[in-house]
């Protein structure tokens, strides 16, 4: 049941994009981009990636940086929602 939603959820994701060319081709990866390739590698692995550095080797995201995240937080995997985030940082980092 969970492998059939995050198999619609890519193919909406996919459906929708191929319309929606972005002028960022290259660059900087979306939040958008992330999850769509943590949707793809969930279910190809049959579980969540431990990283979100796990994600840029997929060619949806080939050429294309992390996501910057703002000052005072970083980008990780929320593993209860399937959703890649930006959170605080502890401090220091």
């Amino acid at each position: 049941m969970l492998r059939q939603s995050i198999l619609c959820l890519v193919v909406a994701g996919m459906v929708v994009g191929c319309g929606n060319k972005s002028a960022k081709s290259s660059g900087e990866a979306t939040l958008f981009d992330m999850n769509q390739a943590l949707a793809m590698v969930t279910m190809r692995a049959g579980r969540c990636p431990s990283d979100v550095n796990e994600l840029t080797n997929l060619l949806s995201l080939e050429g294309k940086r992390l996501p910057q995240p703002p000052a005072g937080k970083k980008l990780v995997i929320d593993r209860a929602q399937q959703r890649v985030v930006f959170v605080d940082a502890p401090p220091g980092n």
